[in-house]
């Protein structure tokens, strides 16, 4: 292969779809599953999320990319014929401190491209109007935000993908990465249908492997500074008799400013259907959505951890060891539902009956024990590593995808196609791609 991608979730796919529009290069993607988008690329809430909540200097990529990809994920699914629900969204706070946080979000907003007619304040009067069972004294209102299956969309990325002649390769599970003195890069594969291992060889390699990315840039010895930490967020479906309790999907203020959780929400998907959560439960792995998996992964992830200086420097953290004492350990399904009883209090956690997706989430803790707020992308010796890339990834991920595309152009590492017209129906031609200009790395 002239590139390999790891990882055939929506970044791996959506990075695939740029690159094979627009390169003769061979481009191969590696994924471990039997199809495209198995993991948080369908595991999350399906929200396309409005910038107002993502500090423009600390969070500036992911700030950016989310407002740019609002429109090109409406532009796709537009042609694609794949719902895009513009529901909007609302923030509340229930508490007079927590007006001057709504506050900061606005500004927050404006400063990531959105306007005055897409980001409102609202006062008690204005949210009861708007949403007659929410309990609140405040709230934000966005309009520029949206609801979407993102498995459904990878999976269209994907068949465009093999219409420009990437090669999608499933049930190969990454084991290892080597580097000759030719500097040529050879992998080692496991085929999961039958445990047999596979050499490949690539002259560039791409880690787009999500949850698990910091795992495999360690096999490359690159990215030893920072660890992940993994916590399994787990959500409730609501019964149909809520189905029409609120217009938008509500979020309330979060607890902790400092730490990228969210306090349990109110999420009304694509189809209509209405779920709580999550909660954050710390687990052992990438994959660790079950005990049985969990416990496989212990001890590799203990020894990872233990042996890195910020991860003691976290546990000095009091805001951390509350969040863990109190928020990431609520496992109990009516705690958490009487969370959002607090603002809609018409609901009853005993009609919660069964339970929606679960996801994990990965974020990394660097040497000071502080988490990473942005992606963070690191390049050496022709491995392109996209790491801590959590929400809004996907969001994000179209813009990402263009920009990390020009880059790699820009560098001569793939040969470009002369026509790009008729290029199996791409709805974003190279100088739309160059367009798109994100400080990655």
């Amino acid at each position: 292969m002239d590139i390999t991608i790891i990882g055939g979730g929506i970044l791996g796919v959506s990075l695939g779809y740029f690159i094979s529009s627009v390169s003769k290069s061979k481009i191969g993607i590696i994924e471990q599953e039997e199809n495209v988008g198995h993991h948080t690329s369908s595991r999350n809430t399906g929200k396309v999320h409005a910038p107002f909540l993502y500090n423009p200097e600390t969070k500036k990529t992911f700030a950016k990319a989310a407002f740019l990809g609002y429109t090109m994920w409406k532009e796709y699914s537009q042609i694609k014929q794949i719902p895009f629900i513009e529901d909007g969204v609302l923030e509340i706070a229930k508490q007079e401190s927590q007006i001057n946080i709504l506050e900061k979000f606005m500004k927050w907003g404006f400063e990531n491209g959105l306007t005055d007619k897409e980001l409102i304040l609202l006062d008690k009067n204005d949210l009861k109007k708007m949403e007659p069972n929410v309990s609140a004294i405040s709230g934000i209102y966005c309009s520029r935000d949206a609801s979407v299956d993102y498995g459904l969309l990878t999976r269209h990325l994907a068949n465009d993908c093999i219409k420009f002649g990437c090669n999608l390769i499933f049930n190969k599970k990454f084991e290892k990465i080597e580097i000759d003195k030719q500097e040529r890069i050879s992998i080692e594969i496991t085929d999961k249908r039958n445990g047999n291992h596979e050499q490949w060889y690539t002259n560039y390699l791409i880690n787009a492997g999500g949850s698990n990315s910091i795992n495999i840039a360690h096999m490359a010895n690159t990215g030893r500074e920072y660890f992940a930490l993994y916590f399994r967020g787990d959500y409730w479906r609501a019964p149909y008799q809520y189905n029409n309790l609120t217009r938008h999907s509500i979020y309330s203020v979060p607890t902790f400013h400092n730490f990228p959780f969210l306090d349990p929400h109110w999420i009304i998907r694509a189809n209509g259907s209405c779920e709580i959560g999550p909660n954050a439960i710390p687990v052992f792995g990438p994959f660790a959505y079950d005990l049985k998996t969990n416990l496989k992964s212990i001890l590799p992830s203990i020894s990872n951890i233990v042996g890195n200086k910020g991860f003691w420097r976290l546990c000095t953290n009091k805001d951390f060891l509350e969040l863990v004492t109190n928020e990431m350990t609520d496992i109990s399904k009516t705690k958490m539902i009487n969370r959002v009883k607090k603002f809609l209090p018409s609901i009853e956690p005993r009609k919660f009956l069964y339970k929606g997706m679960s996801g994990i989430r990965s974020p990394l803790i660097n040497k000071q024990g502080n988490f990473l707020s942005d992606t963070k992308i690191i390049e050496n010796q022709n491995i392109l590593h996209i790491l801590n890339y959590n929400s809004p990834g996907a969001t994000g991920v179209l813009p990402i995808a263009a920009a990390l595309t020009a880059k790699i152009i820009s560098k001569g590492i793939i040969s470009v196609k002369k026509d790009y017209e008729n290029n199996h129906g791409l709805i974003w031609d190279d100088s739309k791609i160059t367009e798109i200009d994100i400080d990655l790395y």
